[in-house]
């Protein structure tokens, strides 16, 4: 089985704080509290920076942070999910100018060790929020920028999982930058196509996931299930971040199905 994980480019060690591993999914909330607000998912190898320890909790920052500020932090997650990352320090070098290396097509260059700083934001940042794939068999289309995978697929994008037959992943043209994990403008699933966010599960025959909007676009007799409720339509429209569902009736006709509560009498 092939495994890629589509990671924004990682910042370099500073000196405080820990670089720490995320063992699982892991929920990032506003205050070191079980009941305290989601902020963010972190998915399972995700890397960030933790520090200001407290009752078995600690404050997560991005890693690219400059400041031991706890107002930066992005929240706070149980510590015992996290894994202590060692991160070799970079010893600054004399700027020089970019050269070729002898293997074929590969340039190496100058890199910053210390990258700019990133604004925190408040829930998932999908620039920063890996997408893992997994499938049987993985082809790339360098000209094309589309990157295939077929057979048992399955990707992760914080807390969206998606199954499928196939699935093409489409990447941004960004000037001469080939293969990059954030180019990626949007994935298209075909062949027993389902869809997961928490309670809220789709099926259909093809879904469109634009990955920056975090949109999905279910199409051919798509089903959207929320517990016992359920929506079906020509085309629905799924929107991650705020859990809000558009549907498009067409020769197959809207319908709604919402169940009546157990402790409410129906006359």
């Amino acid at each position: 089985m092939l495994v890629l994980l589509l990671v924004p480019a990682g910042a370099m060690a500073q000196d405080w704080g820990n670089v720490s591993e995320a063992t699982v999914n892991l929920n990032v909330r506003k205050e070191p509290a079980p009941g305290s607000a989601h902020v963010v998912t972190l998915t399972k190898g995700e890397r960030v920076r933790t520090d200001f320890p407290q009752n078995g909790w600690v404050a997560v920052f991005k890693l690219e942070e400059q400041e031991r500020d706890l107002s930066k932090a992005i929240g706070y997650a149980n510590a015992k999910y996290f894994k202590t990352v060692q991160v070799k320090k970079a010893e600054p070098t004399p700027a020089a100018a970019p050269k070729l290396d002898s293997g074929e097509g590969e340039v190496k260059a100058p890199v910053a060790v210390t990258p700019p700083p990133a604004p925190v934001q408040v829930g998932i940042d999908p620039s920063r929020v890996p997408v893992k794939i997994t499938s049987d068999r993985m082809t790339y289309d360098e000209a094309g920028k589309i990157i295939s995978f077929v057979g048992n697929v399955v990707a992760i994008h914080g807390e969206l999982t998606l199954w499928a037959d196939k699935l093409s992943a489409y990447l941004l043209a960004s000037g001469q930058r080939k293969f990059s994990a954030d180019s990626i403008e949007r994935i298209v699933a075909e062949g027993n196509v389902r869809a997961k966010k928490g309670n809220t599960e789709g099926t259909c025959g093809r879904l469109t996931y634009m990955v920056g909007p975090q949109l999905l676009k279910m199409e051919q007799n798509p089903k959207l299930q929320d517990g016992p409720n359920s929506l079906t339509g020509e085309v629905i429209n799924f929107h991650i971040k705020d859990d809000r569902s558009e549907v498009i009736g067409g020769e197959q006709r809207v319908k709604a199905i919402f169940m009546t509560p157990g402790n409410v009498k129906v006359q």
